[in-house]
């Protein structure tokens, strides 16, 4: 059994977009694609036409643009349009279980915009190395998503 190695973070972005528009670029597929990758050198490639639903599944792969090796494996939990959202993500990496995030996006409505909260827990089933590696992805992807949104993009 591997060890385990958790950590949380929280982040917390003041975006200049309605809740909904947020919302909608948290859970659309083409935008994760545009802001989710973990450092410009990466990709987000989702596949198929899988829909966003409560209790469903999605199958993605990340990693290098030339090799994205990682399955990220995305389990709905929660989708409250223009409010909130919780999932959980798996990482697999030639089918050994890297991590588990489970993430929570809070959306409050702001005068200038939307006030995200996101709350990740993580765990890490190869050392402590990996959480450094989560927060840097997390910390580029969350960048993205604010220049997405204020850019106006649409996926």
């Amino acid at each position: 059994m591997p060890d385990t190695d958790p950590k949380t973070l929280v982040f917390s972005r003041l975006l200049p977009a309605s809740p909904q528009r947020t919302y909608d670029a948290l859970i659309d597929p083409a935008a994760r694609q545009i802001w989710g990758p973990p450092d410009a050198d990466s990709v987000v490639l989702i596949d198929g036409d899988q829909p966003v639903v409560e209790g469903g599944r999605e199958t993605s792969r990340c990693g290098p643009k030339d090799n994205p090796y990682v399955t990220v494996l995305t389990d709905w939990i929660i989708l409250a349009p223009g409010s909130r959202l919780t999932y959980a993500e798996t990482l697999v990496a030639e089918g050994a279980p890297l991590g588990v995030t489970l993430a929570t996006a809070d959306l409050e409505p702001d005068a200038n915009g939307t006030r995200l909260t996101l709350t990740l827990q993580i765990v890490s089933y190869v050392g402590s190395e990996m959480l450094a590696e989560f927060e840097g992805g997390w910390t580029h992807a969350i960048t993205n998503l604010e220049v997405y949104v204020s850019e106006g993009q649409t996926g």
